[in-house]
């Protein structure tokens, strides 16, 4: 519908948002994405967020017994998203869910995942990230390369210089999230 707003933010501000309004009672949905990456924020809103759902679900009972019709705060949708969480685990821990909730499992592809790392720590890791990026490019087939930095002036310092190098030769070289920021540098070739 018209009414339906999308908003994206960090665990960090979710945690904000909880303290500010327990019941999150602007939202009718959360999706926690990622949720295998175990930081104290997403143990916190794991936790935080399976009460809450209990309390809009509560409250809801409430209203509509004592009102005999549909309560202003609805129950709150809780959707948890990882692609290595130990869902079982998750599932049967009757603190966070007195019954489990249902599971919904999407197949993906899987592509074959090689890693390179440096055995030492480089003084200039955007160099050595450059190095290893040419390296692998010019001695491995054709595949992507996926280059995690800090910051979106090194990703873009990184694809600038890869590009003069290879760009010209037909292989994209870009800057790639799926988040709409920058992620990383992913070169095709």
């Amino acid at each position: 519908s018209s009414r339906c707003r999308l908003k994206f933010m960090t665990d960090g501000v979710l945690l904000r948002e909880v303290g500010e309004d327990l019941l999150l009672s602007k939202y009718s949905a959360i999706v926690l994405d990622e949720a295998h990456e175990r930081g104290i924020n997403t143990d916190l809103l794991l936790g935080l967020l399976s009460r809450i759902v209990r309390l809009r679900a509560d409250a809801t009972r409430a209203a509509t017994a004592a009102a005999g019709q549909a309560p202003p705060l609805g129950p709150l949708k809780l959707i948890i998203m990882s692609a290595t969480l130990q869902v079982d685990a998750l599932r049967a821990n009757a603190t966070l869910f007195p019954s489990p909730p249902p599971v919904l499992t999407v197949n993906a592809r899987q592509f074959p995942v090689t890693v390179h790392f440096a055995r030492k720590t480089p003084e200039d890791h955007l160099e050595a990230a450059y190095k290893k990026v040419a390296r692998i490019h010019c001695k491995l087939p054709p595949g992507g390369i996926l280059v995690f930095l800090t910051g979106q002036r090194e990703i873009e310092e990184l694809c600038t210089k890869l590009r003069s190098q290879y760009g010209r030769a037909g292989r994209a070289v870009r800057p790639s999230g799926g988040t709409g920021e920058w992620g990383g540098a992913e070169s095709s070739g």
